[in-house]
């Protein structure tokens, strides 16, 4: 039911009664502003870090029986891999898919529309994003090299080194597969799910909000982009991962469907382990997997390949509003 409040402005002076129809609807929580959905989204994503750090803890806990202070090494420890592959997969759905469900759940549209499950409107795009995701590899490559001879002080150098190397002991430990079987599961907890539920928080949840609250997409991809580079505490991941950020967000953006991200990100996933599966005997090989660095000057090649691809990507689209140049 409609609340009708009438502001007499003046009956002498003959002005017309000015008055404000307002809707119950407008003051509902389905209604929710981008400033309040995204201080919601921020509380809601802090609940679920936390949440999902003690709940896989627990259950790891009690799989290996072995108390918390133990669990950092266990998980370490080749043999259980698998365990390790469970915890990380378990955590990433509760930290990183819980929020922007629980936020796209109060909203006015359906739920699955609101996290961005659209169809994919042209299977051309399916074979842009391939192309997209392979050279965005060879960027990720360069950008490493990039970042690792920009000048840095000995301090900051000494603790991103350190961090690197707790990264390298985690994802070692989290990758040891003896058998195509061990592939599977690993392609599932490591590249699957993270691919599913980071795109719904960081491109369908995060960069939505922030589009709405700004109205400029391309803020709203930066942004997005460097929030979800953070979140991989890696200083010489820190310009590849937030890349593919903006890469993933641009796609969203232009497509319209959070089935691409998705895809993409589980090909940036998946070829990874895949090829440490296949180089698992070899150390150093893995070592050169893990760093995947490129010269730097790849940079200008494989960024002029995308943003063509991009554009090609772009015009796949039938949305009135992407045809507004970038």
């Amino acid at each position: 039911m409609n609340s009708l409040s009438c502001i007499l402005v003046d009956t002498i002076a003959n002005v017309p009664i000015k008055c404000f129809y307002m809707s119950s609807s407008e003051t509902s929580i389905f209604e929710m502003s981008p400033g309040l959905k995204m201080a919601v989204f921020i509380g809601l994503s802090g609940i679920s870090l936390i949440l999902g750090g003690m709940i896989s803890f627990s259950i790891v806990a009690v799989l290996l029986d072995i108390p918390f202070s133990g669990l950092q090494s266990a998980l370490l420890q080749p043999k259980n891999a698998s365990i390790a592959q469970f915890a990380n997969a378990l955590a990433s759905i509760i930290a990183f898919g819980l929020p922007g469900i629980a936020v796209a759940f109060f909203s006015k549209n359906k739920l699955v529309s609101e996290l961005g499950f659209a169809r994919i409107k042209n299977w051309n795009q399916i074979g842009l994003v391939i192309l997209i995701a392979i050279t965005g590899l060879f960027l990720s490559g360069a950008l490493g090299d990039l970042t690792e001879k920009i000048p840095t002080p000995i301090a900051l150098k000494n603790w991103a080194t350190q961090m690197e190397d707790q990264y390298k002991k985690a994802l070692y430990a989290m990758t040891q597969m003896k058998s195509v079987l061990d592939l599977l599961f690993a392609i599932i907890a490591v590249a699957v799910v993270p691919a599913i539920v980071e795109e719904l928080f960081f491109r369908a949840s995060l960069q939505k909000i922030i589009m709405d609250w700004t109205g400029k997409p391309y803020v709203a991809i930066v942004v997005t982009a460097v929030i979800f580079s953070a979140f991989h505490f890696s200083y010489f991941g820190f310009l590849s991962r937030m890349s593919l950020g903006i890469i993933l967000g641009i796609i969203y953006y232009y497509t319209k469907t959070i089935w691409l991200p998705i895809f993409m990100h589980f090909i940036n996933n998946g070829i990874g382990i895949t090829i440490l599966y296949f180089v698992r005997n070899d150390s150093k090989k893995m070592d050169a997997v893990i760093d995947g660095n490129l010269p730097f000057y790849w940079v200008v090649l494989a960024l002029f390949v995308i943003i063509t691809l991009c554009k090609k990507l772009k015009e796949t689209t039938t949305d009135v509003q992407l045809e507004k140049s970038i």
